[in-house]
């Protein structure tokens, strides 16, 4: 099956959107050690070239340049020479280049930038430089975007990034992010892919970036891996996550929810019933699953206890699932997963809930309180109405809770707002989130925000933070999908 799959994730291969972006700059004389800097004007993703020229004698040496690549105006200062994150240090977006003869030039990697910061190392004679230029390229066609409805100016502004966001990372396949990894993973995958129904509806995407993950080599247990390459060549990931593994599942429900395409969900049904039966194989005496086939993410939080997170999250795939069989008529399997939700949701009640506190604090996590569990287990509808609410919010107020890092988290979040009622809090957490990367100059949505320790990276450093990250484009798929900005909220679920 595995070429099977390959060759349906080939069928639906992109054509990349090629752009010419010409920056505002004027042709500069540059000695030895003089460096300028290229603003772009917003973020994108692509090639950069130029021209290189003499003044009056032709250059009889090359010239070498240091350039580097900036996708945020606060990332400009930055010292590479003080590096010291755990990912490599290739990751910056650094060159060393030799320009040998005068005429154009066009650098051969790709980058994801707005900014670019130009210092001549070593020069015969003065060199102009001039006729600035750079190919953006993008899978995303803005022709087919859809409208915003939105009349609020924040939420517009928050929508107009998020869109930028998803555009950036939608290359050959939902790249998690253009400058570090630029790789397919399945929980940017699933968010992506909810943010392009609203905007751009690329579905043939969707499809390729399913079969891609249809074709990867799986654990012992069954369980897929959280990544694979495709470009030059395909190759399975090694870093089996069974939360992500879910996220397959939910992102194959989401597809046939939106287009209602058979071929595909049965291509991949026998995957997506594997992962849950998996799954339902590692459940413990107490009928919770447990972390025996793989590893769990669920946030780049520090100190975060995962456990009754995964239960949630277990639980909320099951109910995606359940949905899909009943409206194509599985009543057997329908029937069977259906229970297996039941039972989940009543030991996760009866073990992962505290009556006394009324909250999610339990020993599996050794009593620690977190907006991650809360939010899984009403997502997984473990708790409900008031009683949902009223958990929901004082987590995220209290001072005491776990709180997310990720626009990954954050997204789920909200999420949990809105299947809980709270409407306006859910309005309220978007802007608090996203509008205060807008406040901090984003152009596009970061990988990892957090209100309170802007400068923290889960690798480091923050240098090798990725600015531009498909799992926070999300917040154009709540505004649009629930008219935020454009009618009024109450408390209820609709």
């Amino acid at each position: 099956m595995k070429s099977y799959y390959l060759t349906k994730a080939e069928e639906n291969l992109p054509k990349l959107i090629k752009t010419i972006i010409a920056p505002k700059i004027d042709a500069v004389v540059l000695d030895n050690r003089d460096t300028f800097t290229i603003d772009l004007g917003n973020h994108y993703v692509g090639y950069f070239f130029f021209k290189m020229w003499f003044l009056s004698t032709y250059i009889d040496a090359p010239v070498r340049m240091n350039v580097r690549f900036f996708e945020t105006e606060r990332e400009l200062n930055d010292d590479y020479d003080d590096y010291k994150g755990e990912l490599c240090k290739s990751w910056l977006q650094e060159e060393i280049i030799n320009v040998d003869f005068p005429g154009k030039y066009k650098m051969p990697r790709r980058y994801a930038t707005r900014f670019i910061k130009i210092t001549v190392l070593n020069t015969p004679q003065k060199v102009v430089l001039s006729d600035f230029g750079f190919e953006s390229q993008t899978s995303a066609d803005l022709r087919s975007l859809k409208p915003c409805q939105t009349c609020d100016n924040e939420l517009a502004k928050i929508d107009k990034i998020a869109v930028n966001t998803l555009k950036n990372c939608m290359q050959r396949v939902f790249e998690d992010g253009p400058k570090r990894d630029r790789r397919l993973w399945i929980g940017d995958l699933r968010l992506e892919a909810l943010a392009n129904y609203y905007t751009f509806e690329n579905i043939s995407l969707v499809k390729r970036c399913l079969y891609l993950f249809a074709a990867a080599e799986r654990n012992e247990y069954g369980i897929l891996p959280g990544y694979v390459y495709e470009n030059p060549i395909y190759c399975s990931g090694n870093w089996f996550l069974i939360d992500y593994s879910l996220m397959f599942v939910c992102t194959l429900c989401d597809l046939y929810s939106h287009t209602g395409d058979a071929k595909i969900f049965h291509d991949l049904y026998p995957i997506a019933k594997s992962i849950l039966d998996v799954l339902d194989e590692t459940k413990d005496d107490e009928g919770l699953v447990t972390t025996r086939s793989g590893d769990v993410f669920i946030d780049w939080c520090k100190g975060l206890i995962k456990n009754t997170a995964l239960e949630g999250i277990y639980l909320y795939t099951l109910d995606r699932w359940c949905e899909v069989l009943e409206s194509i008529g599985n009543e057997d399997d329908a029937t069977l997963y259906r229970a297996r939700l039941e039972q989940g949701r009543a030991a996760s009640r009866k073990y992962l809930y505290d009556e006394n506190n009324g909250a999610f604090i339990n020993k599996r996590d050794k009593y620690q309180n977190s907006v991650h569990t809360a939010t899984w287990m009403i997502l997984g509808g473990v708790v409900k109405g008031e009683e949902a609410k009223r958990i929901l919010k004082e987590v995220i107020s209290s001072p005491d809770s776990v709180k997310p890092f990720t626009p990954y988290m954050h997204h789920y979040t909200v999420d949990a707002l809105i299947k809980a009622g709270l409407m306006q809090e859910a309005e309220k957490y978007i802007r608090n989130i996203w509008g205060g990367m807008v406040k901090m100059g984003a152009d596009t949505f970061f990988e990892v925000y957090v209100p309170s320790d802007p400068e923290f990276s889960p690798y480091g450093d923050r240098k090798v933070n990725s600015m531009c990250h498909a799992w926070s484009c999300t917040a154009t798929y709540f505004i649009r999908k629930y008219g935020f900005g454009t009618v009024p909220h109450n408390t209820t679920s609709d």
